[in-house]
């Protein structure tokens, strides 16, 4: 229901979203119907298609009401039908959001205006924490994008480090009910300081963290995420004192979506 909700936002790009499924075609049918799905769900009884692309869920016996789903996540294909991309969860009920596929995957960005977000300031770092989406849901995954837009000429300290100084760092503290992955650390690139015979690791404009998060609940909320980030912003010369903030993110839950009656 999600891809459709968003379904908009694949066409502008030039993308086409199929959905495959171990349903028969009747089946499907009646789910669009009860959904209003407009993109196409292709029928693969059997599970033909699904055990040749390696994907059979393996979790599940072969007794199980579910047995022939597929490990959930998704192919990117190019304009010449080969894969580009492929990205698979352990658990079936887990599924990227949307619009984390069409960041990830694409490289579409997406509007997070309105999202639920948390900002602080320091001497030339503006630090927000933004949810990838506008609201959690459940076992659907999505980003919470933790971005530092630094002053020119400053940068911020990355991994490995010197002792003495301060790596960036990103920590996001849940509530029961909402879990987390590791973080997503974008690259460095080496730094000299005049002076010192040491290379650093450095960040220096816009930089962003990921940190994939999603409930395991199915109703309550909204929930509190707090992300606590730890930096020391530096210029050529000098090397300012070193920042914790703390961004407490306010995320909905969004109910679970219960099918129109189907006439």
């Amino acid at each position: 229901m999600e891809l459709q909700q968003h379904l908009a936002e694949f066409e502008r790009a030039g993308i086409r979203v199929l959905a495959v499924s171990y349903d028969t075609v009747e089946e499907l049918a009646a789910f669009s119907r009860a959904y209003g799905i407009t993109y196409a769900l292709l029928s693969d009884r059997g599970s033909e298609v699904i055990r040749r692309y390696g994907i059979l869920n393996t979790t599940l016996e072969e007794d199980h009401k579910n047995y022939g789903i597929p490990f959930p996540g998704s192919y990117v294909l190019g304009p010449d039908g080969r894969v580009q991309e492929k990205s698979f969860f352990q658990q079936y009920q887990v599924r990227p959001s949307a619009q984390s596929v069409l960041r990830d995957a694409f490289g579409v960005d997406f509007e997070v205006h309105d999202n639920p977000r948390a900002e602080a300031e320091s001497t030339g770092v503006r630090v927000s924490a933004v949810l990838g989406a506008d609201a959690l849901a459940f076992m659907r995954r999505v980003p919470i994008l933790v971005r530092f837009d630094l002053d020119e000429g400053l940068h911020l300290y990355g991994e490995p480090i010197p002792d003495g100084y301060i790596a960036t760092t990103v920590e996001v503290a849940t509530p029961e009910g909402i879990e987390t992955a590791a973080t997503a650390v974008p690259p460095t690139h080496p730094f000299r300081m005049e002076g010192l015979d040491e290379t650093f690791h450095v960040f220096e404009g816009r930089v962003e963290f990921e940190v994939p998060v999603w409930a395991t609940v199915r109703e309550g909320g909204p929930f509190a995420l707090d992300v606590t980030v730890r930096f020391q912003a530096c210029d050529d010369r000098q090397c300012f004192l070193p920042q914790t903030r703390t961004l407490r993110v306010e995320a909905p839950l969004e109910p679970l979506v219960k099918a129109a009656p189907v006439e």
